[in-house]
Formats: structure tokens, sequence, C-alpha cells
């Protein structure tokens, strides 16, 4: 299937068309014949989960367009793309995985991801001033999916993105346009509840183009370029406390006590340097670490897995039970709990304690999300 883009589909995508002159210094330095680097920053749909072939998806398709458009010059992409991760995983993986690399052009994709609790409208607010106050100053362009009966987050992202005047792409208001007037049906673009099939991805794929076009088009007309960077002295909406959020992990971490649990260097997803327990039955396992900042989370693999165990997490007196199995779950992916949130940079000791149950057990400890 092909859903033929006219004009009312462009103009439905288009939230706002935001402060476009950073992504007229992309258009110029591509121009004078300096490399570009585009970079994607989302959950599963960005990193191409459900696309037939993996150059299928939206990232793909938009790099490839990317690459001909800017043929005097190299394009560089970035695909950080983890399945079922938020923007509170985001804000701290944001500077190693993206940032760091000096990109040019950041399209954010958390809108299907997020949840309506305060702590994710601070994440996202977060990253959008982490990223727009970065040293390589990328222009930023939000995009917001859609669930199936079109629910999704974007109307607090909006609120953000209104603030900061960056350009927002609704995929979600023209689909759920497109199945009211029922000139679609649902499993003609989608292959679940939430992932986009081929035509979802091309069809997403062609809004961010379109939208991109209209910029060179006004910028052949005006190629007067004057970049915000005020961006820190505005005023937040929600809040910024993981602005400088980082992941601190087996690497990083001063460990006072460790029993049981054993260097994993894969990790999970793009997670390294882990902390596994592997134990038998009514064996378990301690790890003790001191953890520097303001606000603690701690990062770990939830899974399907019936081995999948129980732990105990203390931090300053607060005991928090996790139960790390995914119980009929669709597989497995990367959680957070918050430990702590505070004003005041502080070392806090954190107990992690498997619990001893009468079965074998595996606990994957990917890290801790810390901002200071």
């Amino acid at each position: 299937m092909e859903i033929k883009i006219i004009d009312e589909i462009l103009k439905k995508s288009i939230i706002s068309r935001g402060d476009t002159n950073r992504i007229k210094k992309l258009i110029q330095k591509a121009e004078n014949g300096q490399d570009i680097t585009v970079a994607f920053l989302g959950g599963s749909i960005t990193q191409g989960c459900n696309s037939s072939i993996y150059e299928k998806c939206y990232v793909e398709l938009v790099y490839s367009w990317f690459k001909e458009k800017f043929n005097n010059v190299k394009v560089k992409h970035i695909n950080a793309g983890v399945g079922a991760t938020g923007s509170l995983i985001g804000v701290h993986r944001v500077a190693k995985q993206v940032l760091d690399l000096n990109p040019d052009i950041v399209f954010i994709d958390f809108a299907v991801n997020d949840k309506e609790d305060y702590f994710y409208k601070v994440a996202y607010e977060s990253l959008i001033r982490k990223i727009l106050s970065s040293k390589s100053k990328p222009a930023v362009v939000e995009i917001f999916m859609i669930i199936e009966g079109g629910i999704n987050m974007q109307e607090q992202q909006i609120a953000i993105g209104k603030n900061y005047n960056v350009p927002m792409i609704s995929y979600r208001d023209v689909v759920f346009d497109l199945l009211t007037k029922n000139e679609v049906k649902w499993e003609e673009i989608s292959t679940d509840e939430v992932h986009p099939n081929d035509t979802g991805h091309k069809l997403l794929s062609e809004l961010i183009i379109n939208y991109i076009e209209s910029v060179i088009d006004e910028y052949k007309n005006d190629n007067n370029i004057e970049i915000d960077d005020s961006v820190l002295s505005k005023e937040c909406v929600f809040g910024d406390r993981y602005i400088n959020g980082i992941i601190e992990n087996y690497a990083t971490t001063n460990v006072e006590k460790n029993i049981g649990f054993e260097k994993c260097e894969d990790g999970f997803q793009v997670f390294k340097n882990a902390w596994k327990f592997v134990g038998s039955k009514n064996v378990a396992g301690t790890l003790i670490a001191e953890v520097e900042g303001k606000n603690v989370s701690i990062l770990y693999k939830k899974s399907v897995a019936e081995t999948a165990g129980k732990i105990t997490v203390k931090i300053n007196d607060e005991v928090k039970n996790i139960d790390t199995y995914f119980k009929d779950g669709w597989g497995d992916y990367s959680e957070t709990e918050i430990l702590v949130e505070g004003n005041e940079v502080k070392k806090h000791r954190v107990e992690i304690e498997v619990q001893n149950q009468a079965r074998d057990k595996e606990v994957t400890i990917l890290g801790f999300l810390v901002s200071k």
C-alpha cells in the first residue's frame, strides 16, 4: 500500500515550523563543503523495529535522502534508537551516544515511550535543553508517533517544544486523521499496536523530508542565519534536573562489596559493562556501591526469562523491592527505578541484595543513571 502525500497531510503533520536557523546552518555547512552528521534518538521505532528490512525504516530512508541531497559532502548518521526506552534513559545516554559525535541535527522520538509521570516531563525538557546547548549547537526536531487508538505524550512534549521554538512533526496527527476519515486502516500501516510497517515508515520519512525541503527553499530566499544561544537562560516549563545526567556502570563505579556479581562487558542493548548475577536455588548475592549525585536511578534488565530474580535496593535508609521478571511480556528491555532525587550533590550508598528465592535466578544491573 502507498499513501498519497497531499498538501493537507503535510500541513497536518507540522505542529510548529519552529526556529529554522540551526537547520539552515546545516545546509550552509554542506554548501561550504563540510561534512554533516544527522542523528536520530528514540525507541524501537527509531531502532527500525518491524520494518521488513532495516533499509526501509524511516531513519535509513531519511538518511538516504540526506546523502542524495547533499552529495557534495560526506553525510554521517547516528541511529541511537534503543527499544522500550524513553527520555529518562535518553537524557542520560545522549552525551555518549550522540552529542560526543557533534551532530548537526537530532531527531527525537519519545512520544510513545514516555508517560504522564512528572519525571518524564522533566527528563524530556532536560534532554531538549541538553542537546540545544551542546557543543555543536545542533538543530532539534521533535517527532510524535502514535499508539493504536491515538494515544501518545505529544501534548506535554509540545509544551516543551514551544518554549524552545523547535520544529515539531506529528505522525500521530496525520495517521489519526486518516483513520478517522476511513482513508486507511491501522493494519495497513502498522505491524502491531505501536510499530509502523514499511508503509508507515515511508510515510514518516516523507513528512520529515518535506519539512527539511521547505527549510531548504526558505534558505534559498534568505540565507541569513542567527543562532539563538540563550537556551539555558529560558525559564523551564517543568524542570531540567537531569540535564547533566550520565550512566555510571561497572567501569566507573566505586564498589564497596560484591558477592556473586560478575562483570558483563556485553551488558544488554547499548548498555555495556554491567553486573550480572547467576545463582542457583537458595543462593543470594550482594552489591554495595557508592554513587555521587543529586539524582540516582537504577538501570536494570527486565527479562521474560523465568529465572529473572527479585532484588531489594536500599539507599539512604529507603528500601525498594524490584522484580526483574517481565511475566508474559513481549521481550527483554532496559528498565529504571528512581532511587533518590535531591537538590544537593551527595555520596549515596546503594545496597543491592538478590532475594533468596527457592529457584535458579539471574539479575543484570546495567548501571546507575546519575545527574549532579
